[in-house]
């Protein structure tokens, strides 16, 4: 199993210097991936920008979002121009996890429509992928990706899973416990085979961590405010994230175990030490 680390652009009042410091020591110490959240409605940096920041100061490491709320994004065009311009300069490094998310404010205040943001998903799925091929009237969008942008599904349940083998190279799964993690990729795989997919998908997990005991009331605090929106839900994640380095190990195990081809750690706070830490836990 891979470890990835998130880049701690979620963290309000992360800054440049913090999101170039972890991207340089992450590719130094041998982290898989780095990975950027979305979220709207909330005090962090955009998630793409965050990426072709980091990358400009990478060669190797693979850059993901995880995940991109595409429905609140606007029209697909736009978009999958960006993303193809960010795969260039990236030089073919870029992962796009996707997702619709489940919070209402993070549309309304973005000037998108909540209801249908499933069907809206798939809709630019489809006209992405049409405009990376350069099919039709796309061929004049460019530029061409120099090599396909893995689409990772996020989400969970039959209309998810379905999706995964209709669009998607894997799933990455945000919220949940490990053996939740086993269920959903037993029904990845079905869904993979029914619809004749060659090879096998990819399976991604993540947690929030925290490795400093003396940070500990703070990353719970941190949780908390995060998912808020959960109301009583909310202490669930919190007491599932890994918040020193005897959990931290367990959790991997638990998701070595379920089948996961990579677990991302995202941090909660921009302390860098806790990169430090976490590679010499993990790596």
């Amino acid at each position: 199993m891979d470890i990835s680390v998130g880049l701690p652009s979620h963290v309000p009042g992360a800054r440049r210097e913090d999101v170039l410091a972890w991207a340089r020591r992450a590719e130094e110490l041998g982290f898989a991936s780095l990975v950027a959240t979305d979220r709207f409605a909330w005090n962090q940096l955009e998630p793409l920008s965050v990426l072709a920041l980091a990358g400009a100061v990478t060669e190797r490491i693979r850059l993901r979002t995880s995940v991109l709320l595409l429905p609140n994004r606007g029209p697909a065009g736009p978009l999958a121009k960006q993303l193809a311009s960010l795969q260039v300069l990236l030089g073919g490094r870029l992962e796009l996890g996707v997702g619709v998310g489940d919070r209402e404010v993070d549309y309304r205040l973005a000037g998108a429509e909540h209801p249908g943001r499933h069907r809206r998903l798939e809709t630019m799925l489809e006209e992405m992928t049409a405009i990376w091929a350069g099919d039709g009237e796309y061929e004049v969008i460019g530029p061409r990706p120099p090599s396909a942008i893995p689409i990772l599904i996020g989400g969970s349940g039959e209309k998810a899973w379905e999706r995964v083998a209709r669009y998607g190279a894997g799933w990455t799964f945000a919220v949940g416990r490990p053996d939740d993690f086993a269920t959903g990729a037993e029904a990845v795989g079905a869904a993979w085979a029914r619809h004749g997919r060659t090879g096998r998908p990819r399976l991604y997990a993540q947690r929030y961590f925290n490795l400093d005991p003396g940070r500990r009331t703070a990353a719970e605090a941190f949780l908390r405010q995060y998912f808020a929106f959960l109301g009583p839900a909310a202490e669930y994640l919190v007491a599932g994230a890994p918040l020193d380095e005897q959990e931290a190990t367990g959790v991997a195990g638990a998701f070595r175990a379920a089948g996961a081809g990579e677990l991302t750690l995202l941090p909660t706070s921009c302390d860098l030490d806790e990169l430090d830490r976490l590679a010499e836990l993990m790596l």
